[in-house]
């Protein structure tokens, strides 16, 4: 069974028109060679972004690390000033009670003498 040379002629289009496509997509395919400096070069983007990181996570570190050494020293200062205000404060208050005792001690002194 022979085919028509209409027929024929109808399946030739349709294998140019085939190649056509074919020949228009084959030259955006991507190469094996064009693969690998794809990789290579997500590769070299992603060490650099990863150094990156460590980088800029060691810098935060170490600027938290100093700024928590200055929040320490500023509140061990803190500390201290408050801790000497309040014994000037305690030593002025148990001065005015010792003076308040030593005129009760004078006082109850003057009665004990005059009640003999």
């Amino acid at each position: 069974m022979q085919a028509e040379p209409r027929e024929l002629e109808r399946r030739t289009e349709n294998l140019e028109r085939r190649v056509d496509r074919i020949e228009r997509v084959l030259p955006t395919l991507a190469t094996r060679k064009d693969l690998k400096a794809t990789e290579q070069s997500l590769r070299t983007e992603i060490t650099d972004a990863e150094q990156r990181l460590r980088t800029e996570i060691t810098d935060a570190e170490q600027r938290l690390r100093t700024e928590i050494t200055d929040t320490e020293q500023r509140l061990r200062t803190e500390i201290t000033e408050v801790e000497q205000r309040l014994r000037t404060h305690f030593d002025v208050v148990s001065e005015g009670m010792r003076h308040e005792v030593q005129i009760v001690a004078e006082a109850v002194a003057t009665l004990a003498e005059r009640g003999r």
